[in-house]
């Protein structure tokens, strides 16, 4: 797991920097950045689209000052060119997901516990999906909430699908200017810690095609 190091902290605000300079480009507005907390680290659930989500997502911590951020990813995704090995290890706590792992859930709660000193991304559908619909999220997130107790901040991202998705190309001039994100109110933990595992997942879900523009 990543240290907070001055190092990590330099390298992340000036890849944060950069991200939010590049989506300067796509972003059509912003709701509730005010919910990007400074004061406090909460989970962020987010819908996923494409890998940019991520450097979308990061920008706007960087805006708001709330960092360092740790992101839960999948460890084949994030290792697949040197690229990606560069930003995982700045920012990624890495699984290898689809593999039967006896110490998953002991690594899940790792992860909850770095909630002490950093701000935790996580995109629970497991998969990038179309963009409009919210898939049904991993339980995986349920270990991760119930380590961390701390507030979860609903994140939909709007209009990626226009950008990039899994299996596409990117269409740098179809996104100018479209895509929208919303950061939800905090949910309390006292909101969540009592729900059963498949009533939480589905509580989370919900809680993200909630924040979906209108």
């Amino acid at each position: 797991m990543p240290r907070v190091s001055r190092t990590l902290r330099i390298t992340q605000t000036l890849l944060g920097a950069g991200a939010r300079a590049f989506f300067t480009l796509y972003l059509r507005r912003v709701y509730g950045l005010e919910n990007l907390r400074r004061d406090q680290h909460c989970i962020y659930v987010a819908n996923h689209v494409s890998l940019l989500d991520t450097i979308l997502l990061g920008g706007l911590f960087w805006q708001a000052r709330a960092y360092p951020i740790l992101v839960l990813g999948d460890k084949a995704v994030w290792s697949a060119t040197p690229v990606h090995k560069l930003l995982s290890r700045q920012i990624g706590f890495l699984l290898e997901r689809g593999k039967i792992n006896p110490d998953r859930i002991r690594e899940l709660e790792m992860f909850g516990r770095a909630i002490a000193d950093f701000q935790l991304l996580v995109f629970p559908e497991g998969t990038r999906g179309d963009g409009v619909n919210v898939a049904v999220c991993q339980p995986g997130l349920y270990h991760i909430a119930q380590t961390a107790r701390a507030p979860i901040v609903p994140v939909f991202i709007a209009n990626m699908q226009l950008l990039s998705t899994k299996h596409g190309r990117l269409h740098p001039l179809a996104a100018l200017r479209k895509l929208e994100v919303t950061f939800g109110e905090p949910i309390p933990p006292d909101r969540y810690l009592a729900l059963g595992r498949d009533e939480f997942t589905e509580f989370v879900r919900t809680q993200i095609a909630s924040q979906r523009p209108q």
